[in-house]
């Protein structure tokens, strides 16, 4: 259900802590949230918007880990362990969301062991993502990977469309996509490209339409 739709007391969970207790906060697209290294310990339930999640190398190469929205939780290991941010996260559209301080967030922990639980599936749930996306970096070509990848955003931010097509409601550059699959933008232009032709996808603008996704999960698993 999207966190727009339902009240603060609706919500459990840690979810549903940051939810009733958080100060509200905006940030436009393009602003830092939080900065590799700082001290930091605030923690944030998105409501609205994007946020992307990246490293940087110290040769100054960025690398995108993932993208957050209206649901996700980001910021739990500084705000649950004191130590700096491990990443940068950026607003990658103007995003709106629910921010509580580290030493409140385990105060209401404490009050509320269900939601204590809540924090050990999140963190369970965050490892097998990345164990998950690392066999898939390890095992799988630069076509499967991205079919995975755009099955996967599909997943968070497709929209239904007749004929069982799927359309990517946000609109992710082919450089984002490349940075989230180990691949240059040429690569991923050219795979685009291919299945264009074939008949998997249409280019909407700058957004992507997946007219085939069974099609789609064929290709994800073709190095399997």
């Amino acid at each position: 259900m999207p966190m727009q739709a339902v009240s603060g007391s609706e919500i459990r969970g840690l979810a549903g802590i940051l939810e009733r207790h958080g100060r509200s906060v905006e940030y436009p697209k393009g602003q830092m949230i939080y900065a590799t290294g700082a001290q930091d310990r605030t923690m944030m339930l998105i409501s609205k918007g994007r946020v992307e999640i990246s490293r940087s190398s110290i040769e100054g190469r960025r690398s995108i880990l993932t993208h957050l929205g209206p649901g996700d939780m980001l910021g739990e290991l500084a705000a649950l362990d004191g130590g700096t941010r491990s990443a940068d996260a950026v607003a990658a559209s103007a995003v709106q969301g629910r921010v509580l301080e580290g030493a409140l967030v385990l105060q209401r922990l404490r009050e509320e062991p269900d939601a204590a639980l809540d924090v050990i599936g999140m963190l369970c749930h965050r490892l097998r993502q990345t164990s998950g996306m690392y066999t898939a970096h390890m095992l799988a070509d630069g076509q499967a990977r991205l079919a995975r990848l755009l099955l996967h955003l599909s997943e968070k931010w497709g929209e239904d469309l007749p004929g069982g097509k799927l359309r990517l409601a946000e609109r992710f550059s082919q450089s984002d996509l490349g940075d989230l699959v180990g691949l240059s933008r040429e690569s991923v232009n050219r795979q685009i490209r291919d299945w264009e032709q074939a008949g998997l996808i249409e280019r909407q603008g700058m957004g992507l339409v997946l007219c085939d996704p069974a099609a789609m999960a064929r290709a994800a698993g073709m190095a399997e």
